[in-house]
């Protein structure tokens, strides 16, 4: 009868040391690591879609459009700034280049840079945001890997010149009347 103890308490040992070593739903893989953006030290940002490129320069203390210089709309530069501070990696997606599939190919992806004066300090692209809708799907830099980046932002990207322009602020019709 002892015999049948001492293989019982060996089985209960090794069921509990292997149940506690073995993580199987332990990451396998290591997030890059971002280095935090200094907004105050970004010059520009280049916005590259499809057919389209839109770039942002600091002039002063504001923000223009284009070559043209158009006033920027400061909430469109904010809503970037603020994804730019909180932009964190938050777990592997695939490590396949399915970009069709997260929208992260040619046709679809949003391909965004910071320039600190000309040097470029940051890229990433943007595809979907994830059926989670607290998730974005990225790639950063040459990296061909996709990743999940916290915060649903991709709408603050997708824009077009006209909505990226400061709007003129309509005259109170009251005023003219005399």
């Amino acid at each position: 009868m002892k015999k049948e103890y001492l293989i019982l308490i060996a089985i209960i040992i090794f069921t509990g040391s292997y149940l506690f070593l073995h993580k199987e739903n332990q990451a396998n893989y290591q997030l890059p690591e971002i280095k935090a953006i200094n907004a105050a030290k970004i010059t520009g940002i280049i916005i590259k879609k499809e057919q389209e490129t839109i770039k942002f320069t600091k002039k002063n203390e504001s923000w223009v459009l284009t070559d043209d210089e158009f006033p920027a709309d400061s909430g469109s530069v904010q809503d970037m700034f603020d994804t730019f501070k909180t932009f964190k990696l938050t777990a592997l997606v695939s490590q396949k280049s399915d970009l069709q599939r997260y929208e992260l190919d040619e046709k679809k992806s949003i391909h965004v840079k910071l320039l600190e004066k000309e040097t470029m300090v940051f890229e990433f692209t943007i595809g979907k945001q994830a059926p989670s809708f607290n998730h974005t799907f990225v790639m950063t830099g040459s990296d061909k890997n996709i990743y999940h980046a916290k915060g649903s932002f991709r709408a603050d990207f997708n824009k077009t010149v006209d909505e990226f322009k400061e709007k003129p602020e309509k005259e109170n019709s009251e005023s003219k009347i005399e």
